[in-house]
């Protein structure tokens, strides 16, 4: 088969690492089938289409980014598995016969940071000090989308991981640091223990099947 793109709509450029975790889902899936991520970033325009819109932003990631694949991604913003769903349709919903057949929805709960927060050594690596010899309490995987701040959880294992204090420490580029910690991860199998994991990987699934059905 050809190569399969696959453009990524975000709500930022920090969005960029869930290419890292759908190309190691694809991956596991489809071993023989080539693919081709990209992350649609909508800065270098003049004037960026809303996030509001998402017909307008699949409009424009379409003239510049061009796929046979779409993710959108938001965050549910809640613990609630429900609020997933309700996510997906409130951008599935706006989309156009055509654009909903290729379209698929990333929806963490609470939000993207959750799925790195299931890898001690990766962590330990992102922050400068792999040697780092304490544990890291990683959440539970029973209990990872009942977290209420993943992010500012992930943030601190950082912090702590790298053994610097003081002004040293506020020299640290966290969000640099997070991008890495999903380069790190070379394995995210557990995460099909998730709800919202599940849920993104059937939905996915089902698009690549029928675009490879079809080719």
């Amino acid at each position: 088969m050809k190569e399969l793109r696959i453009t990524l709509i975000g709500d930022g450029s920090s969005d960029k690492i869930l290419l890292t975790l759908t190309k190691w889902l694809l991956d596991d899936l489809y071993p023989q089938l080539p693919v081709y991520l990209e992350f649609a970033d909508f800065r270098f325009l003049k004037n960026p289409p809303s996030k509001s819109n998402p017909n307008v932003q699949i409009s424009e990631a379409r003239k510049y980014f061009p796929f046979d694949i779409l993710l959108y991604h938001r965050d549910a913003e809640t613990t609630a598995i429900s609020s997933v769903e309700l996510r997906k349709q409130e951008v599935l919903t706006t989309l156009s016969p055509e654009d909903l057949e290729i379209s698929v929805c990333v929806v963490p709960v609470k939000m993207m940071e959750t799925w790195l927060l299931i890898d001690e050594t990766a962590i330990k690596k992102a922050s400068g000090n792999r040697n780092y010899k304490q544990e890291i309490a990683l959440p539970p995987i029973n209990r990872l989308e009942n977290e209420s701040n993943p992010k500012n959880l992930l943030h601190e294992f950082i912090r702590n991981a790298s053994g610097l204090s003081g002004r040293n420490l506020k020299k640290i580029n966290v969000n640099k640091a997070v991008h890495l910690v999903a380069d790190y991860i070379t394995d995210f199998n557990i995460l099909r223990q998730l709800n919202a994991f599940k849920i993104f990987e059937n939905d996915l699934k089902k698009v690549v099947d029928k675009i490879i059905q079809h080719d």
